[in-house]
Parts: structure tokens; C-alpha cells; sequence
């Protein structure tokens, strides 16, 4: 009866395969976080696709090798898609803002201006009895008012 001889080729990349592999699925869990498992995930992929040539090669035993490789895919798999999916997420929060800040400027900034112009308006109507002190600011609402006009104007043609 002939011995057949078994070699332990690949079994050290599979063993860090294993490692990496198992480190890559525990973090791929973790919300927010768990894209980042990508990373030990696809070294601990290579790690196991050299592992089991290797051992394919030597007729050397698999089985942990084929382990490393699934829970490798396992979590890389898990850590792209959780990746996949904060990207389409950061996507909708950026256009949410940008909608939202056009919503308020249209809703709340007319208003605002509304508000301006009445204030300007009222003060023209203040009659403020003898004079005016030297170093009193004089307020000519009349030149106000024209530069919210230029303003809105210039609001309106970069929109």
C-alpha cells in the first residue's frame, strides 16, 4: 500500500486569510463603520485564492482554506454594499439641501425682503422734530430701497 504525502502548502495564507477574513465580516456589521471592512476583506480574499492554489497544487488539505475564501466574500460582499449604499445616501442628503435651501430662499427670502422694504418705508414717515446732530448717520431710504431693487435684479438673473 502506497502512503500518499500530504504537504501544508497555502495553509499559512489560509490561516491569514481565515484571520482577515473573520475581521472583515465582524466590522462589515457595524453600521456606518462597516464599509471600511472592505479593506482586510479583499486582502484576506487574495490571501485565499494564493491559499488554495497552493494547496491545490500539493495536494494539500482545503479545508480551512475554503472557509477563508467564503467568509472573505462573505464580508467584502457585506462591506461593499453597505458602501454602496452610504454613497447613494450622501447623494440624497446633498440634493436634500440644495432643495432646501432654494425652497427657503424662495419661501422665506421674499418675505424677508417684503419685511426690509416696509421697515424703510416707515422710517421715511418718522419726522424727527429740529435738527440733526453732526455726527448723526443720515438714512436715505430712498438709495436703500433702490439697492434691494439692484439686488433682487441680480437675484433673479443668477437664478
Amino acid at each position: 500500500m502506497e502512503e500518499i504525502k500530504r504537504s501544508n502548502a497555502g495553509q499559512g495564507f489560509g490561516v491569514a486569510g481565515f484571520v482577515l477574513g473573520l475581521v472583515a465580516l465582524v466590522i462589515s456589521f457595524i453600521p456606518c463603520i462597516g464599509m471600511y471592512a472592505l479593506v482586510p476583506g479583499l486582502i484576506a480574499l487574495i490571501f485565499s485564492v494564493i491559499a488554495i492554489t497552493q494547496a491545490t497544487g500539493s495536494n494539500a488539505p482545503r479545508g480551512l482554506i475554503i472557509a477563508a475564501l467564503v467568509i472573505s466574500i462573505l464580508g467584502t460582499s457585506i462591506a461593499s454594499w453597505q458602501f454602496v449604499v452610504l454613497k447613494g445616501a450622501s447623494t440624497g442628503l446633498k440634493k436634500f439641501g440644495t432643495e432646501f435651501e432654494e425652497a427657503f430662499r424662495e419661501d422665506f427670502g421674499d418675505e424677508i425682503r417684503e419685511n426690509i422694504r416696509k421697515a424703510l418705508e416707515g422710517i421715511e414717515d418718522i419726522d424727527i422734530p429740529g435738527e440733526l446732530e453732526e455726527d448723526t448717520i443720515v438714512f436715505d431710504t430712498d438709495e436703500m430701497l433702490e439697492e434691494l431693487e439692484r439686488l433682487e435684479g441680480e437675484r433673479n438673473n443668477n437664478d
